[in-house]
């Protein structure tokens, strides 16, 4: 049987081999858009074993795909392994074509409006020359692939033996650099992985770090004195610039993880309640994503989510950390969660020094939560004689958490917070008074937090911001969505949005309510208000001035881990990470016309490409 089998596949051994060559020659056009930094030789080896690997990989996919063909008679089995190879490699040079001209890869709504012509007009005889090329790449298929099964193909003949074990060696020896790439924090490696398709290299810190191989500390040294690379990015378009504030004011940002708006009552919040009252609170406010990592990337970048990843190849903090490092602002980050995954130690904050990346608590986060809040007054107690920036991230409403012994508690009220046994016909009011009295314990941290700078008599001369980094489902939709990063309906990106303090004037502010704010307007809104920048905001972010103004905006972007939707309170347009899309209404039913909108599509390409060369 074996050897019935060998005889049968071994000329389609040869067939991948030659597919793998040609996506190989085809895939160093990537590099072609590399940015014009030196090559060294970690980069230089980990690029090479990995695009002959990668490419390798790929082609072995669709030849498994159409392994099942090799059994079919011959007259059916050619024509088919050929048409399934040239479109494979078709795809493959479109999405180099795509990469150079918007240095992200080819999805499905991007490829339409390309074939379209709304971005690109082809003429007549670029299309012939389209098809003459996948009539010539067929044909060649064809040709080899009979070559292949006479025995005659002399090319790969000669590779059957050393082809397989290269290609072992290669993808062994790419994620083995990487691996040591990311244990040292050496940029340069992990700066390539951008530039392939579908490639995710291995990491392995965790695992080095729990068998004592690295230490955390040392590490975290090692990434702080990485030299940073810019290519890819050309951010910011101008270089900031503005006369420093005669009165700079110290900014205070307060991020609430999980935060749903309905909290925001006397009941359930009293004191940010009541700071909503006071200041300027946006009601139809979006974070620019359902989790943690993109909703905090938009709010301290004003840049969309797929931003994200350029961001941290290249080590790049916001604009917003470089000008108030340039002011001389003392900087103070107190996070209840870790903030190295996500990584905004080498993003967001890469250039703090002396950053705090956790608390010594090794409680549970209503004890990072109270720990933070004393780190943070101890600092504020020493640091006297600078303007300040404070950011601190509450963390408690994420689990549902609270002390034990905490005095005010919703009734009725689940057991601890556990989505995988709630059912779409499970009770949401026990389980939202557990969520409630977490926001609840929250609130009066904060409450410290305000009494604090009353007692120093800097509250009025602060500029406080109060937001969530996303929100928390508790099945609003009726979909058996219990939390968030599950879809971007409103119950998992609208948050509260409040700006009070120095320099807020709610008399006068240009934006009515029920109007769509984002996360991307809070840097713009500081960088011109309050450090003196005079850039045109398109400089930095996609963002807009609250104290400007207003600008109505049918819709904006908000992005998952690996997908990313132009969402609308009525209508969700999502492009998958497979390449794929889908169109939704407002509570993510699927609508009857799955369209492409070309609208949404020209708008998500414009602000996705405006900060890349």
């Amino acid at each position: 049987m074996l050897d019935f089998l060998k005889s049968r596949l071994s000329p389609y051994y040869e067939f991948w081999i030659l597919n793998a060559l040609l996506a190989t020659l085809i895939g160093a056009r990537y590099f072609l858009y590399f940015p014009e930094v030196p090559f060294d030789g970690y980069q230089f080896s980990f690029a090479v074993t990995s695009l002959f690997s990668h490419m390798s990989l790929l082609a072995l996919v669709f030849w498994l795909v159409g392994l099942i063909l090799c059994f079919l008679p011959l007259r059916a089995k050619r024509p088919l392994l050929a048409l399934i190879a040239t479109v494979a490699l078709a795809f493959l040079f479109v999405d180099t074509m795509v990469f150079g001209f918007y240095r992200f890869h080819l999805n499905y709504p991007v490829l339409s409006l390309v074939m379209s012509g709304q971005i690109v007009e082809f003429p007549a005889s670029a299309w012939a020359m389209l098809a003459f090329g996948l009539l010539a790449v067929f044909g060649f298929q064809w040709w080899a692939l009979g070559k292949m099964e006479n025995r005659s193909f002399s090319v790969t003949k000669k590779l059957r033996r050393v082809f397989f074990p290269l290609f072992i060696a290669t993808t062994l020896a790419s994620h083995s650099i990487h691996i040591w790439a990311s244990a040292t924090a050496y940029q340069p490696v992990s700066f390539v992985n951008q530039y392939l398709p579908l490639f995710y290299p291995t990491i392995a810190n965790s695992f080095l770090m729990k068998h004592g191989y690295i230490s955390r500390e040392e590490l975290a040294k090692k990434q702080a004195k990485a030299p940073k690379m810019q290519g890819g990015l050309n951010y910011p378009l101008s270089p900031i610039v503005g006369d420093a504030p005669e009165n700079p004011k110290n900014i205070m940002v307060i991020l609430i993880d999980s935060w749903r708006p309905d909290t925001v009552t006397p009941k359930y919040m009293p004191t940010v309640y009541q700071m909503s009252q006071d200041g300027l609170s946006f009601d139809k406010h979006y974070s620019s994503g359902n989790a943690t990592r993109m909703g905090t990337f938009g709010l301290f970048y004003g840049l969309p989510g797929p931003y994200w990843h350029p961001m941290l190849a290249n080590q790049r903090p916001t604009v917003l950390m470089d000008r108030l490092q340039e002011l001389n602002y003392e900087i103070g980050v107190f996070t209840s969660a870790h903030i190295e995954s996500p990584e905004f130690n080498r993003t967001i904050f890469a250039n703090i020094p002396d950053l705090r990346i956790r608390g010594k608590s090794k409680g549970n986060a209503a004890d990072r939560d109270i720990e933070l809040v004393d780190d943070w007054v101890k600092w504020y107690d020493s640091n006297q004689d600078k303007p300040k920036f404070s950011f601190l991230f509450f963390d408690a409403p994420h689990g549902f958490i609270f002390p034990d012994d905490y005095e005010t508690k919703f009734e009725p009220m689940s057991g601890p917070n556990n989505p995988f046994v709630r059912s779409n016909d499970s009770d949401p009011e026990p389980i939202f008074n557990r969520y409630r009295t977490s926001t609840h314990f929250v609130d009066s941290k904060i409450k410290d937090v305000v009494d604090k700078l009353k007692a120093d008599g800097t509250y009025e001369d602060t500029l406080i911001i109060v937001t969530g980094d996303h929100g928390e489902e508790l099945n609003d939709n009726g979909q058996n969505f219990w939390g968030h990063n599950g879809n971007f309906t409103e119950a998992q990106i609208k948050v509260p949005f409040i700006m009070l303090g120095a320099g807020v004037d709610k008399q006068t502010n240009q934006w009515p309510s029920g109007k769509m704010t984002t996360h991307f307007d809070m840097v713009p809104t500081i960088m011109t208000n309050y450090l003196g920048v005079t850039n045109a905001i398109s400089d930095y972010s996609v963002g807009e001035d609250l104290y400007g103004p207003f600008v109505d905006r049918p819709y904006t972007i908000v992005a998952d881990y690996g997908d990313y939707s132009v969402v609308s309170e009525d209508k969700i347009f999502s492009l998958k990470g497979n390449g794929l899309y889908e169109v939704k209404d407002g509570r993510n039913r699927l609508l009857p016309v799955q369209e492409i909108d070309h609208e949404r599509m020209h708008y998500a390409i414009e602000l996705l490409t405006r900060y890349t060369k």
